[in-house]
């Protein structure tokens, strides 16, 4: 009789620098820590009025595109139709276009891009990066955002000329802003890897259903869950705390044009609360 097929996915958990260890069967999966999830059984999420004007791609566009991959993603069946038990609710366009969390007062989980610099590491390389602002004592995410590299990345929505896929990086980071890290499938669409003008990603496969089932187990009821941002929603920019800390890369390195690299860094922004950053080359 065959054995099934071990699950290649990873789930995002709390580790810190250097406090777990690569599981022997998929190094981006580290063994200690608690994984992150969304709490509450739904979340929201906003883009940036602003678009990207570089590459001509409205708020609209973007927002459009977000839904339809996060609702991809929940809308999966987990075994007899059942779906995974997260809601997820869009708020809408926002005027601020920053990377933050604000500690004790409202926040906005946002989608945004960068047509004027890329202000991390890996320009030029990188085509995405979302930031998740958790709880280290219980892995439950207060916020995420999602950056994407438009200054150096020739975006696409369209099915001709394809370049850099926005429809295949926003489900890539849409399972990321979930709580998934990188699968060591290389047929799933959280696996870490991207090539210029492919649009396979814009689908799931079996490793990532079995993910995000995993994260949201069936049986949940969520029509009464509060999808309101964690100390409400507001659509401007506050004042995040300052960022304190470290960064460190995570097993896996990147191996030319069309990798994925992970980099996560995790910033102290209250007690018990950290931020976990991950970047997707292209």
């Amino acid at each position: 009789m065959l054995a099934a097929p071990a699950a290649a996915f990873c789930r995002t958990t709390t580790c810190g620098p250097g406090e777990c260890v690569p599981a022997p069967e998929c190094a981006y999966c580290l063994e200690g820590g608690l994984p992150l999830y969304w709490p509450g059984g739904c979340t929201s999420f906003s883009t940036a009025l602003a678009g990207s004007p570089l590459r001509q791609i409205t708020a609209g566009t973007t927002g459009q595109i977000v839904s339809d991959s996060l609702a991809q993603w929940i809308g999966v069946d987990c075994g007899g139709g059942a779906t995974p038990s997260l809601a997820i609710f869009r708020t809408g366009d926002v005027t601020c276009d920053a990377q933050e969390y604000n500690q004790d007062s409202p926040n906005a989980n946002i989608w945004m891009y960068r047509d004027d610099q890329w202000p991390y590491a890996g320009s030029g390389s990188t085509l995405a990066l979302t930031t998740v602002t958790f709880n280290v004592k219980t892995g439950a995410i207060y916020d995420a955002d999602v950056e994407i590299n438009s200054i150096d990345s020739e975006l696409t929505v369209g099915d001709g000329n394809v370049q850099a896929d926005l429809i295949s990086i926003v489900t890539h980071e849409s399972g990321h802003f979930l709580g998934l890290s990188h699968s060591c499938d290389n047929n799933a669409t959280m696996f870490a890897s991207y090539k210029y003008g492919d649009i396979g990603l814009r689908s799931l496969e079996a490793d990532d259903v079995a993910g995000i089932c995993a994260i949201y187990p069936p049986g949940t009821d969520t029509s009464q869950c509060d999808p309101t941002p964690r100390h409400g929603f507001s659509g401007e920019c506050g004042a995040p705390l300052e960022d304190k800390g470290c960064c460190t890369t995570a097993p896996g390195r990147p191996s030319g044009r069309g990798a994925l690299a992970v980099a996560l860094c995790c910033w102290a922004v209250g007690a018990g609360v950290y931020r976990r950053r991950r970047r997707r080359a292209g």
